[in-house]
């Protein structure tokens, strides 16, 4: 470097220190101030790298290289210092960065760094490639691409590090965050003074952070899981705009103090979001604590519990106007979207708010995460006989371990058990990563085979005050093993741990899959339960079990998967509250699983609950949470989806009273003693007198893929089971008509004679028919367009509407491997292909991925200029479509109403199958509710005078008759 380079860095670093001088004064006290050794972990050491940790020298280099040199899973140490960096670290996934020593080392962004002018992205409030630190994919080999974090980032993170961030950044963001399960941003402060933001597309959990300045503090959308986000025990100060910008993350806020900015919560304008708050704390918001998003859509679910405010004159801003009381006040609660009355019905969609004046500032809510023992307390498992390697039998060095010592840290390794791990009352366990830290028992292990209670690989004593953090337990092979079983008292927690089940059982022995849950609490046994992972496959009842218990437990942010019978079990369970809880079910992993039982509880609070069935799901469940002999269970900010039309048909059933909640978004509602089912409601004006819903036909998996001729004849697909069927109004039955190699989605039919069916299996099918003799024959596409063609698009959506619109502009994504989520790259201009029916000039139009095909219900014929609705699930609503000659599409938006299909009659009134047929006037307005006995997934007009509305509906065909026509 040249001397006058040198003297201009120095001159910025001593301007970029005066500058910062006071920021620094409020860092926060280093979590970690001792130096923990692990000898799989890399060291950002002067020894090691080529790092000048003074502020002045870029480190960015130096940085990536020992990221480089972490095996994944893994951690590296980054000691005390401040760390320039003149362009952005990528950290790959399952790498945790952990600063260590007496002060948190410090990331410093110099001013007018190069490269953080300008923001690049073509989407509004992100600033993409603009981040000092990059959570990303895997790290690339050979010519591989690049990819983001997605849906399959587990156990990433970054905790006890610092960022300063100067003038002549504007487009400069500290941390983009976009990841999975076990991982998670701790004990960090952000001095993002003029540039744009601290965080942008957040994941998973974020505590003990604080951010200040910024034009905004944390921008996001979904988060690439689609599952919740929280954020807890932090805060936001003097954003320029608003502390929060967000849609659709599932944010779930818990004791999260904003001060001195105009706006606190902005919901980006049109969008929802299931926003939970609790324990909040205000001070000087000019403009609004909370500005809405599209509050009409019924996936909006805004729920705010005790929220202190002081100098806020506006609490929310929207459709509607909530004032202030008083210049100090509690907002007791804030409720706006969706209700279910105590019948399971629809009440509507409501703003509900609850707040009383106070004398002066409310002081803030502490905090309930129990304090770790101070690290000159921690004894290191491999100084005193442990080996972590795999091989190794630590059962005997463990447990004495235990005996002698109150906390133990557990370097990377997996620690052998041959059995039962017993806590004492104040044992603490502390990893790093649970991704590569793990007490594995050995498959075959005796006294856990056969039949009986299940037994615990760790064991927490009744009473007991222990901690446990970032470490996995794994059962191996073992039909009576859980994972822990846990007893201990109020004041304990497990945070950050994982339960992969038996797939890394280590020994030899025939064993078998356990029959216990990963996580079992019971006899008493509660505490704070934040950041764990029950994903065990390998067991064949539960991941998540709690039984006999009214000890006070909290559940923060655990995601439930891929368990055979059931995700969840609450039995004999009171004063528990569980707070963004998501569960997961795969094929054939959980495929015919509830999400949660709840039996014989009181005094539960479910808030922010996530219920998501994979896309390799075929077959429906009619029930996510099944309830029995239980009192008082809050169910607030409920979103139940998947990435198929088969989420669960309803979200809760009441088993004593039979009240069944079939909507899959909603605010509120309360399952209680005195509940009753009622009797079904009148059958709306649009239908013919004393008309009623008929069952005409039952025994299918799903009817789906309704379609009718010119003759108004009906035929229908049932998928899984690859059929194709004719209802035969005369013979009053469902006759089969053919059967196919892949499975029939969707159909629809071209005169004269021909049914154009597409398969999962990206094929197009024809059926002729006038030859009852026929059999589907494959069609084969074409890129060459013939003149007049007329189009059989999707009209029942699944996806997303913004899907049609990429198919239908040859929009392609390409994403990593194994991800819906992480697009590698865009195309445009890709290839599409017509499916034409033979000797017709009707055509399937298809290519990419075929979304959102594949997922949709119902097909309907658009030559050029025709208009018909389109309905999204994934959107909440329905459009009105029309095609133009370029075969692009223009559309705008009907009602605020999602489902699987849409008809509509020639009087102009619209039908969408939701989670009912709900009923809407040509000018948007609902004017009925038709209630089906099961979940409606496809409408069909038919019938020789096409006044039959014909309904499928899960296991069974229904009909009803209608005053007028279809259209």
């Amino acid at each position: 470097m040249d001397k006058k380079a040198r003297s201009s860095n120095v001159l910025a670093a001593t301007v970029l220190c005066t500058c910062l001088a006071g920021a620094v004064a409020l860092a926060g006290a280093s979590y970690y101030p001792l130096r923990l050794e692990d000898p799989r972990a890399v060291y950002l050491t002067k020894d090691q790298f080529d790092v000048h940790a003074d502020g002045i020298g870029d480190d960015a280099n130096a940085i990536q290289q020992a990221i480089d040199h972490v095996r994944a899973p893994g951690v590296l140490f980054i000691p005390e210092g401040r760390y320039r960096l003149g362009r952005t670290i990528y950290v790959w996934e399952g790498i945790r960065l952990i600063g260590y020593g007496s002060k948190r080392p410090v990331f410093v962004l110099g001013s007018n760094t190069p490269g953080f002018q300008q923001a690049t992205s073509r989407y509004p409030h992100e600033g993409t490639g603009r981040y000092m630190v990059h959570f990303a994919g895997s790290r690339p080999v050979g010519n591989r691409p690049f990819t983001d974090a997605s849906e399959i980032s587990f156990y990433s993170g970054m905790s006890n590090i610092d960022f300063e961030m100067h003038d002549g950044n504007p487009a400069a963001i500290a941390i983009r965050f976009h990841v999975a399960q076990h991982s998670s941003l701790q004990h960090m402060d952000f001095h993002v003074g003029s540039c744009r933001a601290a965080i942008e597309d957040i994941g998973n959990q974020a505590s003990d952070i604080h951010i200040y300045g910024g034009t905004y503090g944390i921008i996001t959308k979904r988060t690439s899981p689609v599952w919740q986000f929280l954020l807890m025990d932090s805060s936001f100060e003097g954003q320029r705009d608003s502390a929060i910008h967000t849609m659709d993350a599932g944010f779930t806020l818990i004791r999260v103090s904003f001060s001195h900015m105009p706006v606190a919560i902005q919901i980006a304008p049109g969008q929802v979001e299931q926003l939970y708050g609790r324990d909040l704390h205000m001070q000087d918001i000019s403009l609004a604590a909370l500005k809405a998003g599209n509050v009409r859509n019924t996936h909006s679910e805004i729920t705010l519990t005790n929220i202190a405010c002081s100098d806020v004159p506006t609490f929310y801003r929207g459709d509607q106007i909530v004032t202030a009381p008083s210049k100090h006040y509690i907002m007791d609660r804030f409720t706006l979207g969706l209700e279910i009355g105590d019948d399971g019905r629809e009440t509507g969609i409501a703003l509900r708010h609850n707040e009383h004046a106070i004398s002066g500032p409310a002081p803030l809510v502490e905090t309930d995460i129990p304090n770790l023992p101070p690290m000159s307390q921690w004894v290191n498992v491999r100084d005193i006989g442990l080996k972590g390697d795999g091989q190794t039998d630590d059962t005997e060095a463990l447990r004495g371990a235990i005996e002698r010592h109150q906390t133990l840290f557990f370097p990377s390794g997996t620690y052998r058990v041959r059995g039962s791990i017993e806590l004492r009352p104040e044992t603490v366990l502390i990893g790093l990563n649970p991704g590569n830290t793990s007490i594995s028992l050995m498959n075959g292990t005796a006294g856990f085979e056969g039949e009986g209670d299940p037994i615990g690989v760790l064991v927490a004593p009744k009473g007991g005050r222990n901690i446990v953090v970032s470490i996995s337990v794994l059962t191996g092979a073992n039909s009576r093993a859980a994972g822990i079983v846990w007893m201990a008292g109020e004041n304990s927690m497990l945070d950050d741990v994982s339960f992969p089940g038996g797939f890394g059982g280590f020994g030899r022995g025939a064993g078998t899959s356990p029959v216990g849950p990963d996580l079992l609490i019971k006899d008493g046994g509660g505490g704070i339960f934040r950041g764990n992972w029950p994903h065990a496959t390998s067991s064949r009842t539960a991941g998540l079990r709690i039984e006999n218990t009214s000890t006070p437990g909290k559940i923060y942010q655990m995601s439930v998967e891929h368990h055979n019978r059931v995700e969840v079990q609450f039995h004999n369970v009171q004063n528990w509250q569980i707070y963004a809880i998501q569960t997961e079910e795969e094929n054939p992993a959980g495929h015919r699983a509830n999400a949660m039982e709840i039996r014989d509880c009181r005094n539960l609070l479910l808030a922010n609950t996530f219920m998501y069935r994979v896309s390799r799901t075929t077959l429906p469940m009619t029930y996510g949470i099944l309830v029995s002999h239980s009192d008082q269970i809050h169910f607030e900010n409920m979103k139940v989806f998947s990435q198929t039309r088969l989420a669960f048909d309803n979200a809760i059933l009441d088993e004593d009273s039979g009240v069944a909640v079939r909507a899959h978004f909603f605010t509120n509602f309360l399952v209680h003693k005195s509940m009753k089912a009622r009797p079904s409601a009148p059958v709306p004006g649009v239908f013919e007198k004393d008309a009623k819903v008929e069952r005409l036909a039952t025994g299918f998996s799903n009817v789906s893929g309704l379609t009718t001729d010119h003759a108004g004849h009906l035929f229908f697909t049932d998928a899984a089971m690859r059929r194709i069927y004719r209802w035969n109004e005369t013979t009053k039955e469902a006759q089969q008509i053919a059967t196919t190699n892949g499975q029939p989605m969707v159909m629809g039919f071209v005169e004269p004679s021909t049914l154009l069916i597409v398969a999962y299996e990206r094929q197009v099918y024809s059926l002729d028919l006038a030859d009852t003799n026929s059999t589907p024959q494959l069609v084969t596409g074409t890129t060459e367009r013939l003149p007049e063609t007329v189009l059989l698009l999707p009209v029942g959506l699944h996806n997303m509407f913004s899907e049609l619109k990429d198919l239908m502009e040859r929009r392609d994504y390409v994403y990593r491997g194994g991800s819906n989520t992480a697009v590698v790259r865009v195309i445009e201009n890709a290839p599409r292909s017509y499916f034409y029916a033979p000797g017709t000039t009707t055509a399937i139009f298809a290519g990419g991925t075929w979304r959102p095909i594949l997922q949709s219900s119902n097909l309907a014929a658009f030559a050029c200029g025709d208009e018909h609705y389109v309905v999204s699930e994934d959107d909440g609503r329905t459009y009105r479509v029309r095609l133009n000659a370029d075969e692009g599409i223009v559309s705008d938006v009907f009602v605020d109403r999602g489902g699987t299909s849409v008809v509509n009659d020639a009087a102009g009134n619209v039908y969408i199958a939701g989670d009912q047929v709900y009923i809407y006037s040509r000018n948007g307005q609902q004017i009925g509710i038709l209630e089906i006995p099961e979940r409606p997934g496809s409408l069909a007009f038919g019938g020789p005078d096409g006044k039959t509305l014909f309904i499928g509906a899960r296991s069974s065909l229904y009909s009803i008759r209608t005053t007028g026509p279809g259209r």
